[in-house]
């Protein structure tokens, strides 16, 4: 609940630092998809655990596009492009006019200024046109654009969907942990495992906080019903490992390992269709150095939920 009290106005004055966050949990989640889940899956299904994880993956995608192609309007979500990475510029159309004696400097070039693409190559001024300084920077941003040949428009963040998918896989995620705490069979297990999935837990609700608290449409009311649905899912995988302790059932030893495996593809790609890109988006001609930043804010929750992993295995 920490970045639920972060008020618009602080995320307003610190945007970089609210960016850093989300990078930060981006490495997290990416490492709990593929360090922390899918060599769990391995384990019970080495020959189908990358084939789950890929499942997971085009499930949400899938249902992404669905939600998309089906409530857009209702949505009314827009691809927000106020930070200077922009897809077209206007700049002037230098028109050619054939000089007389009589109009030699009374009728001076045409300078309409129409909306072009960036990839056609701009026509140079003729001799003698006013205007330097802004034909300048708008030749300087033409030049960016064409060294930057990828289209960094921010993707859609009014939508829901990703939201509520890794709101879902890390609940699912939660429930699993506690069923594994739920079934072990002496209180020194019990204990080791609690504190292990705690730290990893602590981490991971962080990150789910702060980009819960990203999105413009929440509220602290459902910031609080989300985390408390996380919260909940351990306590509630505690309860039921519990009553399955003494059950031999075959159908947990399938059923378990793919539901994690889909919720590993889930976390895949919100990490690298939904935060990463939108992040990277967002300050991409804003300022150099944050791209570095969230490149190293994103390697740093790679480490630290690594070594939490390899914590928890030893």
């Amino acid at each position: 609940m920490l970045p639920a009290w972060l008020s618009r106005r602080q995320q307003r004055n610190h945007p970089l630092l609210i960016s850093v966050l989300l990078c930060f949990g981006a490495g997290v989640l990416l490492a709990t998809s593929l360090i922390h889940m899918l060599p769990e899956v391995r384990e019970k299904l080495p020959q189908y655990s990358e084939i789950v994880l890929c499942l997971g993956f085009f499930i949400v995608y899938a249902v992404d596009e669905l939600v998309h192609f089906f409530c857009g309007e209702a949505i009314q979500h827009t691809h927000h492009q106020d930070n200077g990475a922009h897809t077209r510029i206007s700049i002037p159309n230098y028109q050619a006019t054939a000089p007389t004696e009589s109009s030699a400097f009374a009728s001076a070039p045409s300078t309409s200024c129409e909306t072009q693409s960036l990839l056609p190559r701009p026509s140079p001024a003729p001799p003698g046109q006013a205007g330097g300084v802004q034909e300048c920077l708008q030749r300087d941003e033409v030049a960016n654009s064409r060294i930057c040949h990828v289209s960094h428009a921010e993707p859609c963040e009014e939508t829901l969907t990703g939201h509520l998918g890794l709101l879902c896989a890390l609940s699912l995620h939660s429930l699993l942990e506690g069923l594994a705490i739920g079934i072990q069979d002496s209180a020194s297990k019990v204990i080791l495992l609690v504190g292990a999935v705690a730290a990893h837990k602590y981490v991971v609700g962080f990150c789910l906080g702060v980009e819960l608290n990203a999105n413009s449409r929440s509220t602290v009311r459902s910031h609080f019903f989300a985390i408390l649905i996380f919260a909940f899912g351990s306590v509630a995988g505690i309860g039921i490992g519990m009553g399955l302790a003494d059950l031999q059932s075959s159908w947990s030893v399938i059923s378990i390992p793919i539901l994690q495996g889909l919720a590993a593809g889930t976390l895949l790609y919100v990490t690298v269709c939904e935060v990463m890109p939108r992040e990277k988006a967002r300050w991409h001609q804003r300022r150099r150095s944050a791209g570095i930043a969230q490149f190293l804010a994103v390697i740093i929750g790679f480490i630290i939920l690594t070594a939490i992993n390899m914590f928890i295995n030893e």
